[in-house]
C-alpha cells in the first residue's frame, strides 16, 4: 500500500474508533442517569471498541512498518489496547473509581491519536514512501 493509503486508513480508523469511545461514554452517561438499559449497551459496546482499538493498534503498527510513521504510535496503541482490556475487568467488577477515569484517560489517549492522524499524518510519512 502506498504512504497515502495508509494515511487514509489510519484516518479512518481512528475517528471510527474515536466516535465509539463517544458512543461508549454516552452509554455511561444515559446509565448514570437511570437508565439501566444503557448498561446493556454500555457492556456490548465494550468489546466492539475493544475490537476497533485493536485493530487500530494492528494499522498503526503495520504503517510503522510500511509506511514510516513513528513507531511510538503503535506503541500508544498497545497501551490502549492494554488499558481498554483492564478497563472491562474494572467494569464487570465494579470498580466504578479507577473504572470512570480511566475511561476518560482511553477517550483523550484515542482522541490523541486522532489529531496525531489528521494533523501530522502526511508530514509523518517520509517523501519516499509518497
Amino acid at each position: 500500500m502506498s504512504a497515502r493509503t495508509w494515511q487514509r486508513v489510519l484516518r479512518a480508523i481512528t475517528t471510527l474508533v474515536t466516535l465509539d469511545s463517544f458512543a461508549q461514554a454516552m452509554f455511561a452517561g444515559r446509565f448514570m442517569a437511570g437508565s439501566y438499559d444503557a448498561l446493556d449497551a454500555h457492556a456490548a459496546n465494550a468489546g466492539v471498541l475493544f475490537g476497533g482499538i485493536l485493530v487500530m493498534t494492528v494499522c498503526f503498527a503495520a504503517a510503522w512498518r510500511f509506511a514510516g510513521v513513528p513507531w511510538w504510535t503503535a506503541a500508544v496503541g498497545v497501551g490502549l489496547t492494554l488499558a481498554a482490556g483492564i478497563q472491562i475487568m474494572l467494569g464487570y467488577r465494579m470498580a466504578l473509581a479507577v473504572h470512570i477515569p480511566l475511561g476518560v484517560m482511553l477517550v483523550a489517549g484515542l482522541l490523541a491519536l486522532t489529531i496525531q492522524a489528521w494533523s501530522t499524518a502526511s508530514a509523518a510519512i517520509p517523501a519516499a514512501g509518497r
